[in-house]
């Protein structure tokens, strides 16, 4: 089992991408994380749009019954206040108090963030641990155990995905891909 999903994609005169779900776990931590393969195709396309500039966006999903498992159903785009640069990232926060609150009425909460690294690795960064640290340590998040996905690399390539699982007062843990 890898740490890192591999992927390759590669457009074919005018085909689409086959792009599917992705599950990555931690069996001796328990958790689950599954990106359904239209949130994942949300984050691609944001990608390519970024160009070299990273960018970023919220996770909204739900929960398994016990809690290890999230369900990813949606990556959405940087909000407009975002600042994004060939090497730094930061996620503004225009317009996702309206958009949370109507998945909410649905059943359908903040779950984490994702994050582009532009011909790089798919290694979270020490700001991304210190960011994704602040954010399950936030009450306003209510969120106390976010999933950070991060894609690295060429989206209209040879890119990598992480996931890792940041719980309150804990280390970070690193999921494989199943």
């Amino acid at each position: 089992m890898s740490i890192l999903s591999k992927c390759r994609m590669a457009p074919s005169s005018g085909n689409p991408m086959n792009i599917k779900d992705v599950t990555f776990s931690c069996v001796s931590a328990e958790y689950t994380v599954n990106i359904s393969s239209s949130s994942l195709q949300q984050v691609i396309e944001e990608c390519i749009k970024a160009g070299m500039n990273e960018t970023g966006g919220i996770l909204i999903g739900s929960y398994s019954e016990d809690g290890s498992t999230a369900f990813i159903v949606e990556a959405t785009a940087r909000p407009a206040d975002s600042i994004a640069r060939r090497t730094t990232f930061q996620r503004g926060v225009k317009g996702l108090k309206h958009l949370l609150g109507s998945r909410w009425e649905t059943g359908k909460y903040y779950v984490g963030e994702w994050h582009f690294h532009p011909a790089g690795s798919s290694d979270p960064s020490n700001d991304d641990f210190i960011s994704m640290k602040n954010i399950s340590s936030n009450p306003n998040y209510q969120c106390p155990e976010p999933v950070m996905i991060i894609l690295g690399g060429n989206p209209l390539g040879a890119y990598s995905l992480s996931a890792s699982v940041f719980p309150r007062g804990k280390s970070p843990i690193r999921l494989a891909q199943e």
